[in-house]
């Protein structure tokens, strides 16, 4: 009698391995699908993963990632919190649930959730510069613009390839009239982003300012050319006299 049972014991301690490897496959075809903007096939291969691994962390984060996405934040709130539940001490799961607050208008709480997901000192960078990045969001619609200045900072130093963190302290220096330094935000944008029109627009506007106007008029005209309305307008209201 005991030789099944050893058996059976066996049998299950290999298939552990197998499982984990099937859900973790399942996961990154899930992350693949999200950077083609197919939400639903990502959707579909991280329940998947989660058939084979329940308790799989990475599949629950990118389904909740999914769902923010797609702004069912319904779905991804009840996900979040039955796997806060589970796993308290995973930092991205209160990084998705900040990141829902902030889409909700509950910056304080947002907040709240976001100074937890820092205390748990996740050791990746990239996640770690993401928390900065949402918490400086939401001091910023909050008022409180020298917590988010700190914050964007933080996230540059962590992670100086995402053009969004550099326009966001950009416009924050140029809201209180620090022009270089929202200059040299606006150009690491264009660097990182050759084809952002909002960093071009916001770069003319900068030049107008410190009254370059030929300059102003070079980014107006290449921020309108890449669909940018307000760049447009601008080019009719201050360029045509500087072309004679």
């Amino acid at each position: 009698m005991k030789r099944p049972i050893t058996i059976f014991l066996f049998i299950i301690l290999i298939s552990l391995p197998s499982l984990a490897q099937d859900a973790k496959m399942l996961t990154r075809l899930g992350n693949d699908l999200v950077k083609l903007n197919d939400y639903e096939g990502a959707l579909e291969k991280y329940n998947e993963a989660l058939t084979y691994l329940p308790s799989y962390v990475e599949a629950i984060d990118g389904k909740a990632k999914v769902l923010i996405l797609m702004e069912d934040y319904k779905s991804a709130i009840k996900l979040l919190e039955n796997a806060i539940k589970k796993n308290s001490d995973y930092s991205p799961f209160y990084l998705e649930y900040g990141i829902i607050l902030i889409h909700k208008n509950k910056y304080k709480d947002a907040i709240e959730n976001l100074n937890k997901a820092l205390e748990l000192n996740p050791k990746s960078n990239l996640v770690k510069s993401k928390i900065y990045v949402n918490r400086g969001a939401a001091y910023q619609k909050l008022d409180d613009f020298d917590s988010a200045l700190n914050d964007y900072s933080q996230a540059i130093q962590l992670n100086r390839k995402n053009p969004n963190v550099f326009m966001y302290r950009g416009f924050l220096y140029y809201k209180n009239n620090e022009l270089e330094d929202a200059l040299d935000d606006f150009n690491s944008v264009i660097e990182l982003d050759p084809q952002n029109p909002f960093a071009y627009y916001n770069r003319g506007m900068i030049y107008l300012k410190l009254s370059e106007n030929n300059k102003a008029c070079d980014n107006f005209h290449r921020a309108c050319e890449l669909g940018n309305k307000n760049a447009c307008k601008m080019i009719l209201n201050n360029c045509v006299k500087f072309k004679k």
